[in-house]
Formats: structure tokens, sequence, C-alpha cells
């Protein structure tokens, strides 16, 4: 390693390069203060950067170091002399400064440049890559300096590379440096407000709310066409569901004329207490009301539906503190069996929404999902008003009347958007009955003529 009257950065620089280090000599404290000083400002300051302000943790100070102090001892261990602790510990301080200012400025041209998926990527990346770098970095430096052979070097290095990527995972997480705003002690505490469903009087008009909206449903005309729309927005976590299931309804309003006959099941505080909830109980009673007014051997219905999805091909229902099942393929069947319902246009806007092609699809069917069953879609952030493909169905709803292609242009959409984003495709599959193709082909004339919408 380099003699005293260098600075400790150089010599990080030519451990970070594995360049051969200089004859070791002994480094004064004044370096080793000066790169633990400088790592832990650089650090502070690159994660208010990257974690956008809040307030400093003063109680993650004790123990941001303790790496270094470990290297210190576990290398005046190995040597008697006890220099290689202290030029570890100078090193390790020093590389962390240079490591912070060169990953955040890769994080920043990313965060330029690279679209959403790549930019999650990178972030894995840098995450992995900094302490298997900087212990590698470490290794080597002693192995030059103390003639060490390639399998001590090498073992050395992995065993700095877990404890130091055990050290970013359990520390970040434990006693970051920086804490969300909203945590700041010296403001009031104030108490999250409970969810509205909690409320006793809200919870026990939830059957009474769900009766009332499954009267308002029309009946349907004998020898008039008319189509029929259940709108389910499943998980209350996030708003964008109840965003995409709204603007879906008033789409198919608008569109298939099934105003006084669509009814919206939703799962969101903002919507307890104004609609009915959304569970297997309120979905199933939804559908036989459904199926009791309309004609059913004319009449069309399109059931939506978006929340998160599940690998197993479960729709998830979620609205704390109720703890309600979701609904899966086989269950929706019997449901839709069960109400008498024949005609029917499935929708279900989820992750790995495939799953449900096999269970549903017949002759009298025809069914879109937002992903073929072993693939995510995209999408579903809380400030979003759409999903990827509930923003495509909805253009698509804007531009045409047949349902073929409706469900062409949501496809071609939807990989428009991944691919612009760099995400996996979806695959958002589609099925249609050979009897519901001929009856909706002959429906196209009776619905509501094209009309300018807006978002």
């Amino acid at each position: 390693m380099q003699p005293a009257r260098a600075a400790p950065f150089a010599s990080a620089l030519r451990a970070l390069c594995f360049c051969a280090p200089r004859a070791p000599r002994y480094w004064p404290a004044c370096g080793l203060l000066l790169a633990a000083l400088l790592a832990l400002a650089t650090e502070a300051v690159v994660a208010c950067l990257l974690g956008g302000g809040g307030r400093f943790n003063v109680y993650a100070l004790p123990g941001w170091g303790w790496v270094g102090l470990l290297l210190c001892v576990v290398g005046m261990g190995i040597d008697r002399r006890g220099e290689l602790g202290w030029q570890w510990a100078t090193l390790y301080f020093a590389a962390v400064v240079l490591l912070d200012l060169l990953f955040f400025a890769v994080w920043q041209a990313g965060q330029r440049w690279l679209p959403p998926l790549r930019q999650y990527q990178l972030d894995w990346v840098i995450f992995v890559l900094m302490p298997v770098w900087l212990a590698f970095a470490l290794a080597f430096a002693a192995s030059r300096c103390r003639g060490w052979r390639l399998w001590r070097s090498t073992l050395t290095a992995i065993v700095l590379a877990g404890v130091f990527l055990a050290e970013r995972v359990y520390w970040a997480d434990v006693q970051p440096l920086w804490l969300p705003a909203a945590d700041d002690t010296t403001a009031p505490l104030v108490a999250e407000r409970p969810p509205r469903l909690a409320d006793e009087t809200v919870l026990y008009a939830e059957p009474g709310r769900l009766a009332e909206a499954l009267a308002a449903i029309r009946p349907g005309r004998a020898g008039v066409v008319e189509n029929y729309a259940l709108l389910v927005g499943g998980d209350a976590g996030q708003q964008v569901f109840l965003r995409e299931a709204s603007a879906i309804r008033g789409r198919l309003d608008q569109r298939f004329d099934t105003a006084g006959r669509s009814v919206l099941l939703a799962n969101h505080d903002r919507a307890t207490g104004e609609l009915p909830i959304a569970t297997r109980t309120s979905v199933a009673a939804a559908l036989a009301a459904i199926g009791e007014k309309m004609n059913r051997d004319e009449d069309v219905l399109v059931l939506y539906l978006t929340s998160h999805g599940s690998r197993e091909h479960e729709f998830a229902l979620n609205n704390p503190p109720l703890e309600l099942a979701g609904l899966t393929p086989g269950w929706l069947r019997q449901a839709l069996d069960v109400s008498g319902v024949r005609w029917r246009v499935v929708i279900v806007s989820a992750c790995y929404s495939g799953g449900f092609v096999p269970a549903l699809a017949n002759r009298d069917t025809l069914v879109m999902t937002a992903a073929a069953a072993d693939r995510a879609s995209f999408g579903c952030a809380d400030e979003n008003d759409f999903t990827y493909f509930g923003k495509a169905l909805y253009d698509a709803l804007g531009r045409s009347r047949d349902w073929r292609e409706i469900g062409m242009l949501t496809r071609e959409a939807v990989a428009a958007r991944e691919a612009q984003d760099g995400f996996e495709p979806s695959l958002p599959q589609f099925s249609l009955g050979s009897a519901i193709a001929v009856k909706l082909a002959g429906q196209g004339a009776a619905l509501t003529p094209l009309r300018a919408a807006s978002h």
C-alpha cells in the first residue's frame, strides 16, 4: 500500500483499479479520520439525494462505521504489527467515498436515459456490485502487500463480500441515515385515521347499499339486445383500481349503452360508504341480480375485473380490516353459471390473469386478460389513473365498437408501451367463442354511435 505521505484516496483508487500497491508504511491517524469523516459525509449526502430528503437519523451514527472498525480489528489480528488493520480501515472508508460518487453518477445517468425496467435492474446491479468490488479490492491490496497465495486472497474477498452485503441489507433497513419527513419527532403525533369500513355503522350498512345498487338495475326489454356491465375494483391498497373501474364503467355506459344497467363494486376507502364493497358475496349477488334482470337469451354481460393477481391465478380482493378471499377461475366460472347469464364478455386486468382463460372460455364467452398465465402486467401504481392494460382498453373502447378490433387495439397498445419502457411483454390473451362471435357481430348496429370522448 502507499506510503504515509500519499493521500488515502490515491491508495484507494489504486486498490479499486487493482493496481499493485507500493511498499507498506505506517499511516497516521489523521488519514483514517479524514477518510471516515468524508465517507460519512458522502453517504449522508448521497442517501439524501436518492431518498428525496427527510430527517437525518442521528441514531444511525453509532453503528454506521462498524464495518471499518471490524476490518481494523481483524487486520490487526492477522498482522502482529497492526499495519494491515489500520491500512484496511483507511482504504475501506476512502474507497467508500469514491464508489459512492461513482455509482451516484451512474444512477443519475440511468434515471435520465434508461427505461423504468432498466433503471430497476441498474439499482440492483449497483446494490450488489459496490460491496463485491470493494471486497475484492481490499483483498487484492492485502494479498499484494503481504504476499498471500491466491486461495487465501480469494477466500478473504468472498468473506468480505458477504460481510459487506449483509451490512448493506441489514443496516439500510434497520438504521437508515435518513428518515421520511413524516416521521419527524418534532411534529405533533397524529394517529392514522382508521378505514371507514372499521366504523360499525358503515359496515352494517353494506348489505343495504348493495341491495340498493342492485335494485337500480333496469330490466331488459324483450326483443331488444342490451348490454349489462359489472365492474370490480378489487384492491383497496391502491386507488388506481377504483379509478380504472370507474373510468371503464363510464366508457361502457357511453359506448355500449349500459347506463342504468351497470354496477360498480370497489374496495377503497374513498369509495367506502358510497359504492358497495367488492367481495365474493357481492360479486355473486350482482351476477345473480343481473341474470334476473336481463333477457338471458338476448342480452350481453360485460364483466370487468381489475386488481392485483397472483401466480396461482387468484384475483385479489383486499379491503382492511376485512379478510377477504380472492376470486379464482373456478369460483368465477361457477358464479357465472349459477347466475344464468349466457352471453359473457369477461375482462380480467391483473398479473397472471391468463390463468382465467381455460376455466372461462367457451362458445358463448369472450375472455380478455391483461397478461398471460405466467406473465405480470404493469401500471398498478397508486398515483396512476390506469394500469397499462386498462388505459389501452379504455382508448380502444373509444375507437371501436367491434370487440375483435378492441382486443387487437388493446394488445397492440400494451405491447408498444411495454417495449418503450423496457418491460417484459405481458402478452394479453384474447379468446372469442364461436357463438358469441356471431352474437357480437350482429349487435354492432344497435350500439351507441361513436362520440368524442375525453379521458
